[in-house]
């Protein structure tokens, strides 16, 4: 290949180091001098930002403080006003008047043993003068009988309700003068053990002793309910009931002893006489042949007498002859109920001796 003219060659021209030093140089310097005032506002911002929030948060703090001191004194501030508020209420509220317990009066004793089992006790003023029982009753003041009743001293006493046995015991006048000033009357007779504990429960309602009288009425109906549901042995037994003896008299259509001795599987040989309480001969009795008499005596030596007596003219064995607390057993009131059991234990005995 033929060498090229000299004026196709390459010239490469003389160049010094401190010529390529030079540009090095200028370079640096221009990069320096754009990165300076960057660099500059950078440093120059960080303090003085920093400076302001270190001295915001002391103000922050002192406003938190300020508003929560302000948010307390608005607090008690709202407490006051409400103290003061229910302070002016209580003066300007109508004094609260304190209802006086009702004040009851008890004609019979019968009535007085509901009253005392209802829990109404505390709110008898008075009874009548063959009420005995619980003993505390006997505390209380006298008011008349079961037949004769003081108007004037029961008016005096000023009861709010009067418990009577019988609208006769009361008489029409006693009623017109009890309704004109406004005083309850309230009959209290029971025909069938059922009744005794309903009568429990109306005293607690009446006197405002529920709490009392509810639970003993709900004992006194499982004890009455016990007694049905418990099948008695045997036959249904024949009975006379003594109630006197000279002269002799009996108890017939009475509805509650009937009903007492159908609990027991007793038939009373007078329960279809025309008179309540009759008075009978000795003649008819023996007719009438009873397999048991029941009797009610707290005398001894009257009992054992009218055991000699009916074992003369009946024949009967003493496991025949019954007797049972006379103010149990004839007064309709809580205890009849027990009496019923103990009635219905002895003419278990009976059957048992018989069979």
């Amino acid at each position: 290949m033929p060498p090229l003219p000299t004026t196709y060659r390459l010239q490469h021209p003389k160049r010094s180091v401190w010529s390529g030093l030079e540009r090095w140089g200028l370079l640096c310097l221009l990069a320096l001098l754009l990165g300076l005032p960057i660099l500059t506002q950078a440093q120059g911002q960080d303090p003085l930002q920093s400076q302001a929030q270190i001295q915001a948060q002391p103000e922050a703090q002192t406003q938190t403080q300020t508003s929560t001191k302000q948010s307390t004194q608005e607090v008690q501030s709202q407490q006051q006003d409400k103290k003061a508020q229910n302070a002016a209420a209580e003066q300007d509220a109508p004094p609260t008047t304190t209802v006086a317990p009702a004040r009851a009066i008890s004609l019979a004793p019968h009535i007085t043993e509901i009253l005392f089992a209802a829990g109404a006790q505390d709110h008898l003023i008075a009874v009548d003068s063959s009420s005995d029982y619980p003993p505390a009753a006997k505390d209380l003041p006298r008011v008349g009988d079961a037949l004769r009743v003081n108007p004037e001293r029961l008016l005096e006493l000023k009861p709010d309700q009067v418990w009577a046995w019988q609208a006769n015991q009361i008489g029409p006048e006693l009623q017109r003068q009890l309704q004109q000033t406004h005083i309850s009357l309230i009959f209290a007779a029971p025909e069938k053990l059922d009744d005794i504990p309903a009568f429990v429960r109306l005293a607690g309602d009446s006197l405002d002793t529920a709490d009392v009288a509810v639970p003993i009425a709900a004992l006194l109906d499982n004890q009455i309910a016990a007694l049905r549901h418990n099948s008695r042995l045997g036959e249904t037994v024949s009975v006379f009931l003594e109630i006197g003896s000279e002269p002799l008299y009996t108890l017939a259509r009475d509805p509650l002893i009937q009903d007492v001795l159908n609990t027991c599987k007793a038939q009373n040989i007078y329960a279809h006489h025309a008179a309540v309480a009759p008075t009978i001969s000795l003649e008819d009795v023996l007719h009438k042949r009873p397999q048991v008499v029941i009797m009610a005596y707290r005398d001894p030596a009257q009992l054992r007498a009218r055991h000699l007596f009916w074992e003369k003219h009946l024949g009967l064995s003493p496991h025949a002859l019954l007797n049972l607390n006379p103010d149990a057993l004839y007064r309709p009131g809580p205890r009849l109920i027990e009496a019923t059991r103990e009635l219905c234990e002895q003419l278990d005995r009976y059957r048992a001796q018989v069979s």
